[in-house]
């Protein structure tokens, strides 16, 4: 029987975005779940052709009721009451798509970005936990897709909101580039990052294009090995989105890794045969300070290099 799991991932390209919901899609109607897609009709071009591809009959599923597509802007519109979201139309519209008891169920939307992208953010994070409240104890596979330059864009608190409604957070298709958000003056900050491996060699690639821009290509190496450490931190044991600043002062550089969990780093002492645990030891030997701060969400842990 199919776990309850509600996923979110993010996309950088129509293309990327396509094959993920198709091999989500495909994976649903092969172990016999029904599928439902809600999702906007410039994402739905081509997608039968990845399907027919991966050897289904699209056209049959879709008669015998084992696949139905609905489009996300008419179904959230059907949602709203007075430019709010109506919990009781929430329910009239996910009870038919439960009603099948026990068959499992891969449901795959958009309307959460949707609202994210009107701005309704807070909107966006509601309809995310009526999902999760609905979906609770049932074989249900639930797949959000949000465009990754709208949540690099967005707040950090809100991203690290949205990241904790889902069971997991992924990429579908590369990790987009690392872009600074802002840089005024002796102060550069990164955009917003997921909690994924891959987000860890973009912030290497943000630190090192400021570092150039700055002329202080001798600090490159260390900076980049001791953001890279804080980075992979927030994601493996934060858990969390974190987003990036590097601060250019009186001979250093203070690199910061702000980050939505209050689990904070320790510094362990590693044995020889240890894969892992000199994370810290290796900032704090790079670095002549360190420390951690508390933030209103989180916290944001520093490391200044001598330059």
């Amino acid at each position: 029987m199919t776990e309850r799991q509600h996923e979110v991932a993010a996309w950088g390209d129509p293309d990327s975005l396509q094959q993920r919901v198709a091999g989500f899609v495909a994976s649903g109607l092969h172990e016999g779940a029904r599928v439902v897609i809600i999702s906007r009709s410039a994402h739905r071009g081509g997608l039968d052709d990845l399907l027919s591809a991966q050897g289904l009959d699209v056209a049959r599923a879709r008669r015998d009721g084992h696949l139905t597509t609905l489009g996300a802007d008419e179904s959230l519109d059907g949602l709203m009451v007075g430019g709010r979201l109506d919990p009781d139309r929430f329910d009239a519209f996910v009870r038919p798509l439960l009603a099948a008891g026990d068959r499992p169920l891969h449901a795959y939307g958009e309307m959460v970005a949707l609202l994210w992208e009107r701005g309704e953010v807070a909107a966006a994070l509601e309809l995310e936990s009526m999902w999760n409240a609905v979906i609770a104890g049932r074989p249900v596979r639930l797949l959000c897709a949000y465009p990754a330059g709208e949540l690099a864009a967005a707040d950090l608190g809100d991203v690290a909101r949205l990241c904790g409604l889902h069971d997991r957070v992924s990429l579908a298709g590369p990790h987009p580039g690392a872009g600074a958000t802002a840089r005024v003056g002796d102060v550069v900050w990164s955009s917003v990052h997921l909690p994924v491996p891959a987000a860890v060699g973009s912030v290497r690639r943000f630190v090192r294009d400021a570092l150039t821009g700055w002329g202080l290509d001798d600090l490159v190496g260390d900076a980049v090995l001791v953001t890279s450490e804080l980075a992979t931190n927030a994601v493996t044991h934060g858990g969390s989105p974190f987003r990036t600043s590097l601060v250019r002062g009186d001979r250093a550089v203070r690199v910061c890794v702000e980050d939505g969990s209050r689990t904070w780093p320790e510094l362990h002492h590693a044995l020889p045969g240890d894969q892992d645990g000199r994370g810290m030891a290796i900032v704090a030997s790079l670095s002549r300070r360190t420390g951690c701060d508390p933030t209103t969400g989180g916290k944001v842990a520093w490391a200044e290099l001598s330059a």
